[in-house]
């Protein structure tokens, strides 16, 4: 990988036919080279070390905060925080387009394009932070007649917090450029630095605020820090490792702009649908069961732990695909596909297992018996629920990095649509199992919407849908599923937390060991094993990744 991009002098670097040489060992390369292994295992290792903190965060900052604050502060704070996320899901979205574009820039040699792709998007990101401000300031002022059974004795407080959390990641948003050239790049370390520096400035300071009764406000402040600490993290690397101003006003081109908007147009509807899915889950206990939603924050953050080991992984998909979909036929594609869905699948069944069988036991131990009895119905059904949806997030990276998101919109539209009519009916009759429900009816619709309507309409990929249900999916979930009711009752019946440990850890090596003789093929065992080889330094030969079967 390079370690500096140069544009200094634009005419003496491009050729003749007007192109740029391309930086070695970018994404441009694999349209010359087969797609290397090791190359995607560096990313998804740095995406994981990234991820890593977020699982450090996930296991000690929740126990802390429900000891340290009551149930209300609690949950209005975990409210705060999923008001905070909606803007991070278009932040992360607007990473993933910028990456997309990148890749492909690279992979044409074209300098002058890429410099004009990100002034424009930095122009279009400045405009998004200005209108999240106005929008927060907005929410802020009005959050009592949006939330009326928020107590009136931390309202002040909430507001505030609130406002602080919503201007400090609105600031973030134009920095989302820079994130988007190093993972277009491949440079995922630098990514995954900032994003864990930050993450763990925010949690260290908030937990301090917690501890010390400092309130809302404070907790906010430190959380805002955080995000400050990531953007400046970005400007640094930027300056060392970016050789040449590829950010300049001058390169701001209206005709740019329209092109990337049109093809975040898809994106923004997919973001949209993702905070109808999950982002308003919180917000719908606290209006119609307000006293649940502690309890349901704490699980919604435990089914994230699936979510983000899994994410890591298959999200170095996406610069790969990015740079093979101009050249790759269908048919390769679709055998890239079957490959990734099979290995994402057994990712998610390596988690899941221990996740869904300890969990009584973890509980207890994480957030306390009290949080333990009325999170853990909450949390199963919201682990299965981000199970099912998320063996289709390899197929959504394929075909978001050809271009064709817009012809997969009707999954997470029907998904949002289902989810949120289920949630608001179910609430009222149920409470706060209600939303989970409505969230797991509306995993199974996005599956089977992705299956019959999507996939039929993304030229881009060729796969047969039996080949890749059974193979992709099934095949590890049913080899996981005996073992799981095996564990299961095992732990059910012995109650002691010294003999449930080695259990889980028993299930959970068998299982990979069915997945090694099993589910993967030669191919597979042999190419990771050559991964392994090459980490522990035994080996530099660079295997083939993804080859056909």
């Amino acid at each position: 990988m390079p370690s500096e991009i140069k544009i200094h002098n634009q005419e003496q670097e491009t050729d003749p036919h007007g192109k740029i040489d391309p930086v070695p060992g970018s994404s441009n390369s694999v349209r010359n080279r087969p797609v290397v292994l090791v190359t995607m295992a560096k990313n998804a290792a740095a995406n994981l070390f990234r991820t890593g903190m977020s699982w450090i965060i996930l296991l000690f900052l929740p126990p802390l905060l429900v000891r340290v604050l009551d149930k209300p502060t609690y949950g209005i704070w975990m409210l705060l925080l999923q008001v905070a996320a909606y803007v991070a899901i278009f932040d992360s979205g607007m990473q993933m387009a910028v990456a997309r574009f990148v890749a492909r820039a690279e992979g044409l040699r074209d300098r002058r394009y890429l410099a004009r792709l990100l002034s424009s998007a930095s122009a279009v990101l400045g405009a998004g932070s200005l209108a999240t401000m106005l929008l927060t300031a907005l929410a802020s002022w009005r959050f009592n007649y949006l939330f009326r059974d928020i107590p009136h004795s931390i309202l002040p407080n909430a507001r505030e917090a609130l406002l602080v959390i919503g201007l400090s990641v609105a600031l973030t948003l134009p920095f989302s450029v820079m994130a988007g050239l190093f993972a277009g790049l491949q440079r995922n370390e630098i990514n995954a630095f900032a994003g864990s520096l930050g993450k763990f400035t925010g949690a260290l300071g908030t937990a301090w605020a917690a501890y010390s009764h400092k309130g809302l406000l404070v907790m906010a402040i430190w959380t805002g820090l955080g995000s400050v600490a990531q953007c400046l993290t970005y400007v640094i690397c930027w300056q060392k490792e970016v050789k040449g101003n590829l950010l300049r006003p001058t390169y701001v081109d209206g005709g740019m702009i329209r092109e990337f908007l049109f093809f975040c147009s898809a994106m923004f509807v997919s973001q949209f649908s993702v905070i109808l899915i999950s982002g308003l889950d919180i917000p719908i206990v606290v209006a119609f069961d307000f006293r649940s939603t502690a309890y349901y924050a704490v699980a919604a953050t435990l089914s994230n732990a699936l979510a983000v080991p899994h994410g890591a992984i298959v999200s170095t998909l996406m610069p790969v695909a990015a740079g093979m979909s101009s050249d790759e036929k269908p048919d390769r594609m679709g055998e890239v596909l079957l490959k990734t869905t099979r290995f994402g699948t057994v990712v998610l069944c390596l988690i899941t297992l221990p996740l869904l069988v300890g969990m009584p036991l973890f509980l207890r131990v994480w957030v306390g018996p009290d949080y333990a009895i009325h999170t853990l119905g909450l949390a199963e059904i919201l682990v299965i629920a981000q199970f099912i949806r998320l063996t289709m997030l390899p197929y959504v990276m394929v075909g978001y990095a050809a271009g064709q998101f817009h012809r997969m919109l009707a999954s997470p539209l029907s998904e949002a649509i289902v989810n949120l009519l289920f949630s608001l009916a179910l609430v009222r009759i149920i409470g706060a199992h209600g939303v989970a429900i409505g969230t797991l009816i509306g995993a199974v619709v996005s599956v089977v919407v992705h299956l019959s309507v999507s996939l039929p309409r993304t030229d881009c990929v060729f796969v047969s849908r039996k080949q890749l249900v059974w193979r992709g999916i099934l095949t590890p979930i049913f080899y996981t599923l005996p073992l799981f009711f095996v564990a299961l009752g095992f732990t059910r019946w012995v109650s002691l937390p010294f003999l449930q440990v080695p259990l889980i850890l028993t299930a959970e090596l068998v299982l990979l060991s069915l997945f090694w003789n099993f589910t993967f093929n030669t191919g597979d065992r042999e190419q990771l094993k050559g991964l392994f080889r090459h980490a522990v330094g035994r080996s530099g030969r660079l295997l083939p990744a993804l080859r056909p079967e």
